[in-house]
C-alpha cells in the first residue's frame, strides 16, 4: 500500500513518515515537498491516499490543495494543518478532500483517524461536525434518523455516493462507471434529495456522522 505524504518540512516528513509505519505492515511513504512533485509521482505510482499539508510555501493553503485535485484526480486527499477553523475544514471538503487532521493531535490520535480513512470512513474533527451551520434544517424524525440516510440509497446510488464522497468530478465518475455525465448528475440530484443534503460538504457531513464507508 503506497502514501504520499506532500510537506515542505524535512523533519515534519521524516516524523510523520515514522509515524505513518504503524499504519500497516506493508505500507510504502513516499514523500513530496512540493504539489508539482506530488503530482509527478503520482503519474508512476497508484496511491491509497495522500497526506497534503496546507502550509506549503510554494502554494498558498486552499490553493494547494485545489492544485492537487486538478492534477490528480484518483488519489483520495486527506489534508493536513495546524488550523482547525470550521469555515477552512469546510472549505477543504468542498474541494475534493476526504478527511481533515489537525496537526496539534497526538500521534495516537492522528494514527486513528487514518486507520479510520484507510477502512473507509470520512474523519473530520468534532469542531465541525459539532458546529455544522450549514446544515439543511431538517424535522426531528430525519434528523434522528441521520446515521441510517445513506442506507436509503440504491445499490447504483450508494456506489455513485462513494465516488461523490471521495471528491471525484462527476465526469470522473461518469467514466469510472462507464455511463452519461447526464446520468451522473441525475443520480447525484436523487442522493441529495433522499439524504437530505444541498451540496457535497453536507454529503460528507452526513457522511461523516453516520459513518458511511467510501471504500
Amino acid at each position: 500500500m503506497n502514501v504520499l505524504l506532500v510537506d515542505d518540512h524535512a523533519l515534519f516528513r521524516e516524523g510523520l513518515s515514522l509515524l505513518l509505519s504503524k499504519l500497516s505492515p506493508g505500507i510504502v511513504i513516499h514523500e513530496s515537498e512540493s504539489v508539482e512533485a506530488a503530482v509527478e509521482t503520482c503519474k508512476s505510482t497508484n496511491f491509497r491516499m495522500a497526506l497534503l499539508d496546507l502550509g506549503l510555501t510554494a502554494t498558498s493553503g486552499l490553493d494547494s490543495l485545489e492544485s492537487f485535485r486538478s492534477q490528480a484526480t484518483d488519489v483520495p486527499v486527506v489534508v493536513l494543518s495546524g488550523d482547525q477553523d470550521p469555515e477552512l475544514i469546510k472549505a477543504s471538503i468542498a474541494r475534493g478532500a476526504v478527511g481533515f487532521v489537525p496537526k496539534s493531535y497526538t500521534s495516537d490520535m492522528m494514527i486513528a483517524a487514518l486507520k479510520f480513512i484507510l477502512a473507509g470512513g470520512i474523519y473530520l474533527p468534532a469542531c465541525v461536525l459539532e458546529v455544522d451551520t450549514t446544515a439543511v434544517e431538517r424535522p426531528s424524525a430525519a434528523a434522528a434518523d441521520a446515521p441510517n440516510m445513506y442506507a436509503r440509497l440504491s445499490p447504483r446510488q450508494q456506489e455513485v455516493a462513494r465516488f461523490l464522497l471521495q471528491g471525484l468530478s462527476n465526469k470522473t465518475i461518469a467514466r469510472r462507471l462507464n455511463i452519461s455525465e447526464g446520468t451522473i448528475k441525475a443520480h447525484v440530484s436523487s442522493i441529495f434529495q433522499v439524504i437530505g443534503a444541498r451540496n457535497r460538504v453536507e454529503a460528507v457531513m452526513i457522511a461523516a456522522k453516520g459513518g458511511f464507508s467510501v471504500m
